[in-house]
């Protein structure tokens, strides 16, 4: 193209351009101006591709004492804008375009380039190199937002923009490098994957209130994204899955007040996500709940400070609710909103601190391998005990080792010994039921070793039976006590201790009558000696 092929208007444009000054086609009545009445537009707002490449590659002559930009209001662009491998260094501003073609700066060197109130068909700017803010704000792009491998040092300013693509994702960034900031908020709209994979952003990524939605695919496919700063969804609204896994986040991760729905399937898969303080799946500050319909997946994940679903409703009836198996937090709230329908597994997970109410408890956990220092509110013993009972996989010993140990932690040594003997219980109940018989027998004498206090109360009972019946009936004296004299008490403990021996039992013998009761305390009493050598020896090897 050459200068003299430029219409009327254009040559308004490069003159603007020369000087660095806005050009505003626009006539000033909302109406006219509307992008949806673009074809209506008279030659006088007609801006050709072709002549903005040109003047950005070739056209430019700077006036003395001024700095060229392009900053175009109001015009409607016919064909491509191509620049393509361009080095550009002027910035381009334009507001309330209406681009017929295609926005192009594939592996192009920019300076600020900024659309606003636009409307597009396609812009590809992969491996393009930004110095200063990208923006593409509050436009509209029925087309591909195309910036894989692009290189951004200031800002990528996506709010308000609305990305519509029938045919594929609706923004691919994947490998993006953002020195700041990206902000995709206030009514940011995608119908259409938007895909951040391996993106490295050295601020922000705030998508607060964006609507995205991809039925039945990934809504968000962020996997193994860096941000140096927080993530912030706060009343977000997804259809599909917000996919994070193996993402890495030094500030906070905030979904406050968010709708992710995915029924079915995944609604956010956070997989061995790293965050450097906490992670907020819970109410925004108007007490705008947090809803999923579809698993939450924190499977591995690391976070420094606190996991909180407080106030959270979580809906996955035919599967996991929520899954934080091998999980780590230095606290986890989740105090939710009401039960959560589908399994909670917690499985291995290492969580410092639970807070928990008994009105939100899951009907199913999975809690085997789950370590933790203590709950916020301990509750009695039988009590935090229904809470492991709701995990049905089957007896495993480790989660009420855990619990007694976070009881002994407090100082609490009695409610310690209370989940180990119920414990006990459990595990008996699990054996094959002839086999339960001796663990019944230890149940009752000793608590398991827990209650040793109970075999006290069986020998002063059986003491007490054995006196009374041989003061009544004495036993006959035999030959070798021809000068003891009988003690009915003495008598009664040397049937009842075994193998210590008092004399008695040797210097008489029970009568006919009575000897069913002699045998009766020689059997109890070696059942509660070795009742409670084995307690007491259990309850000394897991300290």
């Amino acid at each position: 193209m050459r200068a003299e092929d430029l219409t009327p208007v254009e040559r308004r444009v490069r003159d603007a351009f020369s000087r660095g000054e806005k050009l505003d086609l626009r006539v000033g009545d909302p109406a006219d101006d509307e992008l949806a009445n673009s074809d209506d537009w008279g030659p006088e707002r007609v801006v050709r591709g072709a002549a903005l490449t040109w003047l950005l590659l070739d056209g430019a002559v700077a006036e003395p004492g001024h700095v060229p930009a392009l900053r175009l209001d109001g015009a409607r662009i016919d064909g491509s804008l191509e620049l393509d491998y361009a080095e550009i260094p002027y910035r381009v501003t334009m507001d309330g375009c209406d681009f017929r073609g295609r926005v192009t700066l594939y592996s192009a060197r920019t300076r600020q380039f900024s659309l606003k109130r636009c409307r597009l068909v396609r812009f590809y700017a992969a491996n393009a190199s930004v110095d200063g803010n990208l923006r593409v704000h509050h436009c509209r792009l029925d087309g591909l937002l195309k910036l894989d491998g692009t290189h951004i040092t200031g800002i990528l300013d996506l709010d308000g923009t609305r990305l519509t693509n029938s045919d594929g994702p609706a923004l691919t960034a994947n490998r993006v490098q953002v020195d700041d900031h990206i902000r995709m908020r206030h009514g940011f709209t995608a119908e259409g994957e938007v895909i951040l994979r391996g993106a490295h952003v050295g601020g922000d990524i705030d998508m607060s209130e964006a609507r995205l939605s991809n039925p039945d695919g990934v809504a968000l496919g962020a996997a193994r994204m860096s941000v140096g700063g927080d993530l912030l969804c706060d009343r977000m609204s997804a259809v599909g899955e917000l996919a994070l896994p193996g993402s890495r986040v030094d500030g906070f991760v905030h979904f406050r007040g968010a709708q992710l729905r995915n029924p079915g399937r995944r609604a956010l898969d956070g997989n061995h996500l790293q965050v450097g303080t906490s992670l907020h799946l819970d109410n925004d500050k108007d007490d705008n709940d947090f809803i999923a319909e579809g698993t939450i997946e924190l499977a591995g994940a690391r976070v420094k400070g606190r996991i909180t679903l407080l106030n959270a409703l979580l809906m996955a009836p035919d599967s996991a609710a929520l899954t934080m198996a091998h999980a780590q937090a230095g606290e986890a709230d989740l105090r939710m909103a009401r039960r959560p329908q589908g399994l909670v597994d917690l499985r291995h997970a290492v969580l410092g601190v639970i807070q928990d109410d008994r009105q939100s408890w899951p009907d199913e956990l999975r809690l085997d391998g789950l370590r933790y220092d203590r709950f916020e509110t301990p509750l009695p013993p039988r009590q935090r005990v229904g809470w492991l009972l709701r995990d049905g996989s089957g007896y495993a010993p480790q989660p009420f080792e855990q619990l007694a140990l976070a009881y002994r932690a407090l100082g609490h040594e009695d409610d310690a010994r209370t989940v180990s003997l119920l414990k006990e219980r459990r595990r008996r109940a699990a054996l094959p039921r002839y086999t339960r018989i001796w663990g019944a027998v230890q149940d009752v004498t000793v608590g398991y070793g827990y209650r040793p206090m109970r075999a006290g109360f069986w020998l002063l009972g059986l003491l007490a039976l054995g006196s009374a019946v041989f003061t009544v009936r004495r036993p006959t004296r035999t030959a070798a006590g021809s000068t003891e004299a009988f003690n009915p008490v003495i008598f009664t403990l040397d049937h009842l201790l075994p193998v210590i021996g008092l004399g008695q039992g040797t210097a008489f013998t029970p009568t006919p009558g009575t000897q069913w009761i002699g045998y009766l305390l020689t059997a109890s009493g070696w059942i509660l000696a070795t009742t409670i050598v084995t307690g007491v020896t259990r309850s000394l090897n897991r300290r």
